[in-house]
């Protein structure tokens, strides 16, 4: 008895889904340049060949794995905003929302890996990543400044600020005087609220 189209597609969804899942896996432990098709067939169990079946090239595999992580992030941000109506909640929902993730290391991945892809690619994870994860926080911090919680500040500075002490979280707890993350989330955000002055 033949498949059906319907289980030919499922199948194929699939493969494509566990492709995705050990790529998204093996770039996000050793880099985009350090990971071959070779490896990700391995990964998966399957032959090298069967890879092309669902991408055409490792760069195609990039982007789509790291389109997908985007979207993820954009979602889970805006979810964690809406559930608040104040800033400084909206905040910890945010921390909250990239400690239960693995880290996204959006610097690494703009100078590492982003470079190796074409210009086409390139701007279009650029897009992306800023479309998915900067402009909610942007925004989050806009609406702040109309409902007159914080003071007029460029936004997209202070968006720039979280993100990138967000990105810092892991080598902060890591260290010898190891903390806590939610430690560590709750007092970058009272400097972020407070200042540094005594």
């Amino acid at each position: 008895m033949s498949e059906s189209p319907l289980s030919e597609l499922t199948v194929s969804c699939s493969g494509r889904s566990r492709v995705i899942d050990a790529a998204e896996r093996l770039f996000r432990a050793r880099g985009y340049s350090n990971v071959t098709m070779r490896d990700i067939a391995k990964e998966v169990g399957i032959r090298q060949a069967s890879l092309y079946y669902h991408f055409e090239s490792k760069e195609q595999l990039y982007v789509a794995v790291t389109e997908l992580e985007f979207e993820h992030h954009h979602k889970g941000l805006q979810h964690a905003i809406e559930q608040q109506d104040n800033l400084r909640a909206q905040l910890d929902c945010v921390a909250k929302w990239f400690l239960c993730q693995p880290p996204v290391h959006l610097l690494s991945m703009l100078h590492t890996d982003m470079p190796c892809l074409s210009e086409e690619n390139l701007k279009k994870l650029s897009e992306s990543s800023h479309r998915c994860i900067f402009v909610p926080i942007q925004q989050m911090f806009e609406q702040a400044q109309k409902r007159g919680e914080i003071r007029q500040t460029r936004p997209n500075v202070l968006a720039g600020f979280f993100l990138s002490v967000m990105e810092s979280i892991p080598l902060v707890i890591t260290g010898e005087t190891m903390a806590p993350k939610q430690a560590v989330v709750n007092e970058m955000i009272d400097v972020l609220f407070n200042g540094l002055k005594p």
